[in-house]
């Protein structure tokens, strides 16, 4: 059966961004992948960081893919600040890859990050970090590139332990017990020495309490006070 794993990525705009993306999920499900990416094969009618969040927890692994959302032909960095700068030529990608990195990192999921060169390198989609950011020319098909499939074999074998790490604690849990099946007697003897001591206090001081008060009403219904 495959295996779940994220995809995070942009909506596409052009034919060269749909050809490498798709191609990107065709080479997951060629090795026994399966990609799930919010608003383009999975769908909600939650909040996004909602419906993102309980996608990524059926995942054991996370791909970023960044390419160009937003171009800047002119801008200034830190305009008020001593340190300001001219930003010429510059493409971003979606926020989304950061927010949807940083939500994946933070479950533990093996990170494989692709983005498209002349980006931004920024956040979450620069090196530096506890993954390898590969850049590429998304229309030279860099999914044939010896450093790519080097890179992806890695990632690959890693979300194979994660999703077999997964799949023994998910066997190795405990089912909740039924307690409308278990004997009163069955549970005492199941607690240890400290718990059935503080039980038992419990139960003593419980029925002192309820002695005193029978006590109180049956005083009060004989006149006596």
């Amino acid at each position: 059966m495959p295996i779940d794993v994220f995809v995070s990525v942009g909506r596409t705009c052009t034919s060269e961004q749909e050809s490498f993306v798709s191609g990107v999920e065709q080479h997951l499900r060629n090795n026994g992948l399966s990609p799930r990416c919010l608003g383009r094969n999975d769908f909600s009618s939650e909040q996004p960081l909602k419906a993102i969040s309980k996608l990524m927890n059926l995942c054991c692994g996370t791909v970023v893919i960044g390419f160009e959302r937003t171009y800047i032909e002119k801008a200034v960095e830190y305009r008020n600040g001593t340190n300001k700068r001219a930003v010429e030529e510059q493409g971003l990608a979606t926020v989304w890859n950061q927010i949807e990195a940083a939500m994946a990192y933070d479950r533990g999921l093996p990170l494989l990050v692709v983005v498209e060169k002349g980006l931004k390198s920024e956040g979450l989609l620069e090196a530096g970090y506890d993954w390898f950011v590969q850049w590429v020319s998304i229309g030279d098909s860099p999914l044939l590139d010896r450093e790519f499939l080097g890179v992806f074999a890695d990632w690959k074998a890693r979300v194979e332990m994660h999703h077999a790490a997964k799949e023994q604690g998910t066997k190795g849990a405990a089912p909740d017990p039924d307690y409308s099946k278990v004997s009163i007697g069955k549970i005492i003897s199941s607690l240890p020495p400290a718990q059935l001591w503080a039980a038992a206090a419990a139960i003593v001081a419980a029925l002192m309490g309820v002695a005193a008060l029978a006590y109180k009403i049956g005083s009060l219904a004989s006149g006596n006070p």
